[in-house]
């Protein structure tokens, strides 16, 4: 099943763009442009549930990685407190991205294909990312605010 998830979702940037001309890549202002310090392991701030009709939710005990690699390639350890103490959600797959719109492609634990879809912000020089997925019903969401870990510093041999 995952050879089937890999094959139905393009690795990212393997669609060919058709071809510009210098006037319409004047014109064309970039959205939400992954720059190459966008791919990193970010730690989980915060995730605050919003659902229709309800005032937000921020959930509590927030914690883990999320890891995005150039390949399209994803990792998810998140960690929640909840009413019966800690939870973990562990999640590997792939990400596409279309200007401020990412999915994430996975394998429920049935082995079934899934996608969340919504839209990230990135700042790059707080290096800070928001990501928001749409849910069910329709009308909920739910927020993620991450930061980039510092990367690791060189040790002299």
């Amino acid at each position: 099943m995952a050879s089937l998830l890999t094959a139905a979702v393009p690795a990212l940037g393997q669609t060919k763009p058709a071809p510009k001309t210098r006037v319409a890549e004047r014109a064309a202002a970039p959205a939400a442009v992954a720059t190459p310090s966008f791919y990193a392991t970010y730690r989980y701030r915060s995730y605050t549930i919003h659902s229709a009709g309800q005032e937000p939710v921020a959930a509590t005990g927030v914690g883990g990685t999320l890891t995005l690699l150039p390949s399209g390639v994803y990792e998810k350890h998140l960690q929640l407190t909840g009413a019966n103490g800690p939870m973990s959600f562990d999640q590997r797959g792939r990400f596409t991205l279309s200007g401020d719109n990412i999915s994430f492609l996975y394998l429920s634990s049935q082995g079934d294909p899934k996608a969340d879809n919504g839209t990230f912000r990135f700042d790059p020089k707080k290096q800070t990312l928001d990501i928001t997925i749409e849910g069910f019903p329709a009308g909920s969401k739910g927020v993620y605010s991450l930061s980039a870990q510092p990367a690791p510093k060189a040790t002299k041999p």
